[in-house]
Parts: structure tokens; sequence; C-alpha cells
């Protein structure tokens, strides 16, 4: 099997390689090989998520837009993004793409390609994915989206992702204070004496981690949060 790999270049340029050219080749900071465009007749949704590092995200579902929230919350998850990379395949005189809903690093420099699930019944789609990643050195991981209760709480924090909400230094330390214990979300951050912006703050290390609650019950502002160990270990 003959497989290309479209991507943009450091300088923006689209080019093609083969999988192995692309090892170590950060993709998922390049710009998208396109947007998506609305069309009449279109059935996906088109849409984008905006990340709390004010990256913008291309998704053509909802399923991919959750997903997006889902990877964005992720604490290992450093940088990601969508359409930066299609796989361009020959066969026996078949022809075909296949492009990876997302492209992410983590903190400790591993390339994960999240696949949508194939369309395909001969097992194609996954092959070019695999033969691809073995050779550019990715990990494939399945498409993964925040279902019921999780899901709701995470869009309740993430309307306190941008950096607007981020506290300073010595804000960020009196609320994990107060938190040292669980207390009602709400309550804690009017107890920290920090005034009117509090509460966003509060939200804010919730979205990034800091702050936790219990994932089988709805994140409110009468949910009971507490520092998270991540937090208490960047303290020790």
């Amino acid at each position: 099997m003959d497989i290309q790999v479209q991507y943009r270049s450091a300088a923006g340029r689209t080019c093609r390689d083969e999988p192995a050219g692309l090892r170590g080749v950060p993709v998922e900071e390049r710009e998208p090989l396109s947007e998506p465009r609305a069309y009449k007749g279109r059935r996906s949704i088109l849409t984008k998520w905006v990340s709390a590092s004010g990256q913008v995200v291309w998704c053509t579902s909802t399923v991919q837009l959750d997903a997006a929230m889902l990877l964005d919350f992720d604490p290992d998850i450093v940088c990601f993004q969508s359409r930066v990379v299609q796989l361009h395949w020959e066969l026996d005189g078949r022809r075909g793409t296949v492009e990876p809903a997302f492209v992410a690093r983590t903190r400790d420099e591993r390339r994960l390609v999240f696949a949508h699930p194939p369309r395909d019944g001969a097992g194609v789609e996954e092959r070019v994915l695999r033969q691809s990643a073995d050779r550019a050195g990715w990990e494939i991981r399945p498409l993964q989206a925040p279902q019921g209760v999780l899901q709701s709480s995470l869009e309740s924090a993430a309307h306190f992702r941008g950096p607007e909400f981020a506290a300073d230094d010595r804000a960020r330390q009196m609320l994990l204070d107060v938190f040292a214990t669980p207390r009602p979300l709400q309550a804690g951050a009017a107890a920290s004496g920090l005034g009117l912006k509090a509460l966003g703050y509060a939200w804010h290390l919730v979205w990034m981690g800091e702050l936790t609650w219990d994932w089988t019950e709805p994140l409110l502002p009468t949910s009971p949060v507490w520092t998270s160990q991540a937090a208490s270990a960047g303290e020790a």
C-alpha cells in the first residue's frame, strides 16, 4: 500500500511526504489544511472549539466538538488540532483519503492521533492509520466524547476556561488553601475574600484540574470541590 501524508510545513506551505518523514514533526502546531465550509445540502454540522490557550479547532459533528472539550480538559494534553493531516492511500488501483479527527501532543512528547470511526467495512482505513502511525511514530486513540453527567459538568466548567478567568499566583494560592478540605464551590469562593472575581477564578481552577469534584455527580455551584492531588504536588 502506498501512503502519502499531506500537511503544512513550518512555513505554512502544503506539502506531502511518506509517513516516516513526519516522525517528530509537530503537525498539531500547524495551521489546518483547510477550513470546513458550509454549503447547501451539507449533512454534518460546522462548528469550532476554542481551547483554553485560544487555539481554534474546527469540528464537523457534535461528537467531535465534545471530544475536543474532553481533550482540552485533559491535563496530559498540551496541544491538539484538527484537519492538520490527510492520509492519501492507493492499493490495487483503488484510492482514498483518511483524515484523523485530531492530532495531539502530550506532556511527555508523545504524539496521539484520534481516529474517527471507520467508514468502510473492509478495514482499509484502519490499516492506513495503523501503517502511517507505525512509520510516523504516532499512537492511535479512538475518538472519545464525554457522556451524561460528566459532559454536563465539563460544559459548565468550560465557560470559565479562558485566560480572563485565570487568577494571579496570590489569588490562586488563596483558593487552593480555602479548598484544602472539601467545600461548596460558590461558598468557598465567597469565603476566600477575593471579591466578585473569586467564583470565576474557582471555576477556572476546576477546568485546569487544580480543583476537583466527584465526577459521578453533577458539577454545580453548590457541589463540594477540593484541591486536587496534582495541585498539591505542585505546591510541594
